[in-house]
């Protein structure tokens, strides 16, 4: 399905964005920060859904690499934001863009705020440093005051579902800065398998260590594809800049079998929150990753591998199993279909490790925050939060074309009185119009969605509200292709390991010592997996990492950690 590729790209998106700068204490400078009250004024006049006169919403935008348009529309001026001013009464004036891929818009964001530029009325921040660079600088709105009095009831539910997602924004119990959510239900990994490489060599998928390294050693040794070479990647993960947490060939779960989750803060025993990459299981999972390079299970190069490698790797037939999300067989899986039409994979449950338990990463519940500028005036306020709910009324509507004003022709056609997304059937080709909306992405409603994800896995009927919730990202039947199906396969493995998941508690803003030490001891953590896993030094060398991980602002960073999860309780 479409909108799972537009969840890729948001991902890649946050993965590539630029920013770790400081966030010191907002204490003082957002105590007068404006709010709903100390600025409301008369409520709009709406007829018929419809603000009269229009009000303008002055934004800037993050460019999408993967947008499109037809001929003579741009970010500033097209179906949806002509929808918005014909439909809503909102105009969306976008004063600038700048791409958002390669960091550019991180950029220029703060150049504007340095230079003490005037903040456009709504923004929208996908770095989370960055945002509190604004929330600091005590010049945007405390919006969680205006979330609960113009918010719509459904909004609100869905919020209400990850009360974790406001934890990043928030100083002294106010919020600057309203998430855009995200179901994280998905980011999680599942084992994709090639099934045709299990079915050549008549093996199951594995469910226990035990069984993962037999089937990686047939993998590695028995020339699966059958080009008489011994160059298949029996596992695959990427571990150039770091080793959980890649949306395509993630490692946590690799991990995860030995008891550890690095490069995250999670509960202890003791209740405190401990960092991932200096516990004993990683000491373990480096010594058996050793051994797998040893046998040729992984690659030679592995420590080169970043997410452009896992695509190359993976488009190239190569590689046998590999951690993705839901969606990893739409892209890149898909790309190796070209090639050969059999080189499917399949996703599987993750194994159970030597304890018989598992771990693995699962995303923030956000993809972003919107800010508000304390300057905006009360008539701009309030139609941002007419715009949003409108956006959201998805979730409680019975029709399927809800947002047809501006999808039609875009996202599909209604073709012998039936609605089609099919591209060759629409003029000029399918283009997601979600990627229009002032937040960039549809609405999200997280348990919304994934029930009606997990009926399309099932085969179950849909409901008219099923498919109007479908509506928010352009899909009007519950038709998928049999490549689609496979996110929902995905999903629905996923959906029942839930067990395995181990999210970041810590979402605060940055620790001054983090600010100050994290570089360092990133590269610390990183020279060391990467010597041991090649044989440059014994696994004891994770010792004296831990040892100088901590004395080098590690229990520092620890101990401030531990306050701020304290204080959020």
């Amino acid at each position: 399905m479409n909108h799972t590729r537009k969840k890729l790209s948001a991902l890649l998106a946050a993965v590539l964005m630029l920013g770790t700068l400081a966030a010191c204490s907002a204490q003082d400078k957002n105590s007068d920060a404006a709010s709903p009250e100390s600025t409301a004024g008369a409520e709009l006049n709406i007829v018929n859904g419809k603000i009269e006169p229009a009000v303008t919403i002055k934004t800037i935008r993050a460019e999408d690499p993967t947008g499109s348009f037809r001929e003579g529309e741009s970010w500033s001026d097209n179906v949806h934001t002509r929808w918005a001013r014909d439909t809503l009464g909102v105009n969306i004036e976008t004063l600038w863009g700048s791409a958002m891929a390669d960091g550019s818009y991180n950029t220029k964001l703060k150049l504007m705020l340095s230079a003490n530029d005037t903040l456009p009325d709504v923004f929208v921040v996908y770095d989370k440093d960055v945002a509190n660079m604004f929330i600091e600088s005590g010049k945007v709105l405390d919006a969680g005051a205006a979330f609960e009095k113009y918010a719509s009831p459904v909004w609100k539910e869905a919020m209400a579902e990850n009360e974790r997602a406001w934890l990043p924004f928030t100083r002294d119990g106010q919020k600057f800065g309203i998430p855009i959510i995200s179901n994280s239900m998905g980011s999680q990994s599942a084992m994709w398998i090639r099934q045709d490489w299990l079915d050549k060599l008549n093996l199951k998928a594995p469910t226990t260590v035990e069984e993962l390294e037999q089937v990686m050693d047939a993998f590695a040794n028995q020339d699966p594809d059958g080009n008489g070479q011994k160059d298949s990647v029996a596992l695959a993960f990427g571990m150039k800049d770091k080793v959980s947490g890649y949306v395509i060939g993630d490692g946590s779960w690799i991990y995860g079998l030995f008891g550890a989750i690095p490069e995250r803060w999670y509960p202890g025993e003791d209740g405190k929150l401990q960092y991932g990459s200096v516990q004993p299981g990683v000491k373990t999972a480096l010594s058996k990753l050793k051994e797998w390079k040893d046998k040729g299970y992984i690659a030679t190069d592995v420590a080169l591998h970043d997410i452009n490698k896992m695509v190359e790797l993976v488009a190239g037939g190569k590689v046998g199993i590999i951690g993705g999300q839901s969606w990893f067989m739409t892209y890149p899986g898909a790309l190796a279909l070209g090639s050969n039409p059999n080189a499917m994979f399949t996703p599987f449950p993750l194994p159970k490790g030597a304890d018989g338990t598992n771990m693995r990463t699962v995303n923030d519940p956000y993809n972003g925050v919107i800010l508000i500028s304390k300057d905006i005036s009360e008539e701009a306020l309030q139609a941002l939060f007419h715009y949003q709910n409108k956006m959201f009324s998805a979730y409680e509507s019975d029709d399927p074309f809800i947002f047809k004003g501006y999808q039609e022709g875009y996202d599909y056609v209604i073709k012998d009185g039936k609605a089609t997304a099919d591209t060759k059937d629409i003029p000029g080709g399918k283009i997601g119009t979600d990627k229009y909306t002032l937040t960039g992405v549809y609405a999200m409603y997280p348990s919304k969605m994934l029930a009606v994800d997990l009926k399309l896995a099932r085969g179950e009927e849909l409901t008219n509200n099923d498919l109007a919730v479908l509506a928010n990202v352009g899909i009007v039947s519950g038709d998928i292709t049999p490549l689609d199906m496979t996110t929902r396969k995905g999903l629905l493995v996923i959906s029942e390991q839930t067990s395995a998941d181990v999210p970041d508690y810590f979402q605060g803003p940055t620790t001054d010592t983090m600010l100050s030490r994290s570089e360092l001891l990133k590269k610390l953590q990183m020279d060391t997996y990467t010597e041991i896993l090649y044989g440059k030094k014994p696994v004891e060398a994770f010792d004296e990492f831990v040892s100088k991980w901590k004395s080098s602002g590690g229990d520092e960073i620890t101990k401030e950690v531990n306050e701020w999860y304290d204080s959020v309780k």
